[in-house]
Formats: C-alpha cells, sequence, structure tokens
C-alpha cells in the first residue's frame, strides 16, 4: 500500500493482484474502503473538534478589572464536582457556592455559584474554599463563571492578596495588602474603557 498526497487530495494506492476466484479483488476493495473511512473521521475529528487548537487568552489588570462583570470579596464555603454544559462553549466541571461580603463592580450578593474546571486543557479557573478575591462573569452562558481563568480567582489571606507585580505583567505577582488592591481596582474603575474599532482592537 502507498499513500500520496497531490494538491490537497489523498490518494491510497493498493498493490495490484488477480482475482484467482477466491474473492481476493474483493477483500481489497474492502481493507481500502476501511482505510478511507479512518482517513476521514480522523481529519474529521480534527477539524469538527471545538477549540480543537485554541489557545488562552489572559488579561492584563486593567483589562481583567474593566471586563469583568462582577468583582467581589467571598467566601468559598462548597466546591462540588459537577458536568454543567452550555449550548454553547466549555463544559464545566466545578460548582463553587460562594457567599458574598463585598462587592467592588455589580450589584451580586448573598449565596451566588459559580462554575469553573472548563475542559479546556490550556487554561481553567479552579476553586478552593476559603476568602477569595473573584473576577465573574455571566455572559452568554447564563451562569456565573471565573473570568480570566486562574488570575480572576485571588486568594486572600491575613488580609494580603497576590497582585499584579506591575501595570504591563500578566503573571508576575506580589503580596499585597486587600486595602490597596481595592482601592487600585476602584481608581481604574472610574477610567473609561478603551473604545474597540469594529476589527477589536
Amino acid at each position: 500500500m502507498q499513500l500520496t498526497a497531490t494538491n490537497g487530495a489523498l490518494t491510497i494506492r493498493l498493490p495490484h493482484r488477480r482475482d484467482n476466484g477466491g474473492g481476493e479483488l474483493d477483500v481489497l476493495r474492502e481493507r481500502k474502503m476501511k482505510i478511507i473511512l479512518i482517513v476521514f473521521a480522523i481529519i474529521g475529528g480534527i477539524f469538527l473538534t471545538p477549540n480543537a487548537f485554541a489557545k488562552a487568552r489572559y488579561a492584563d489588570k486593567t483589562e481583567m478589572i474593566q471586563e469583568a462583570e462582577a468583582i467581589v470579596i467571598v467566601n468559598i464555603t462548597k466546591v462540588e464536582e459537577v458536568e454543567k454544559k452550555p449550548e454553547s462553549g466549555w463544559t464545566y466541571r466545578q460548582k463553587a457556592t460562594v457567599e458574598i461580603k463585598q462587592s467592588i463592580k455589580g450589584e451580586l450578593s448573598g449565596q451566588v455559584e459559580v462554575f469553573g474546571m472548563e475542559n479546556f486543557i490550556c487554561a481553567q479557573c479552579k476553586f478552593k474554599t476559603g476568602r477569595h478575591l473573584l473576577f465573574l462573569i455571566k455572559g452568554i452562558q447564563g451562569f456565573w463563571h471565573g473570568s480570566n481563568w486562574h488570575l480572576g480567582i485571588r486568594p486572600i489571606s491575613e488580609d494580603k492578596v497576590e497582585w499584579f507585580k506591575d501595570d504591563k505583567s500578566r503573571f508576575d505577582m506580589t503580596q499585597q495588602t486587600l486595602s490597596d488592591v481595592k482601592t487600585e481596582i476602584e481608581e481604574i474603575l472610574k477610567k473609561k474603557a478603551p473604545n474597540k474599532t469594529s476589527d477589536g482592537i
């Protein structure tokens, strides 16, 4: 058997054999059809699988604050394994029950369910119990979930938060007081988000 590709077309050549009356040609044709079906199944799986080659986009500090629909200080009381599948997008495999202690952006209050652990190999929102500063979004899914992947989940310990080192950094963090972080967030929220062109730039 020989596989060749010409102008994007896959050609399968099998060695020529005579049919000696035992149905050998039928066997070869059947094998050829199986190979063709397997090849098309693999190609179809690659191109039809949602987000097969997607990459995680991480917002910087200012973008994260402006894009979040809710910014809240919470106490995560429970984390459960679930299987939540919206009509489009990721499947969420974690549900966190959170008690809102203070709302910095948005009007969330009381107890809220937040979903995470997306089936995305590049990035997820993983929740743990305890005090956190959360950046949340609802979007088209219709339920609250983490914004900006793990960067939008900031654990609070002794009123201190691991926060962005500077305005340009996306991953370098330093420990800062919760009050200073809140003040910075409020200052950024006072600024109008930059307008985007029709090209999304």
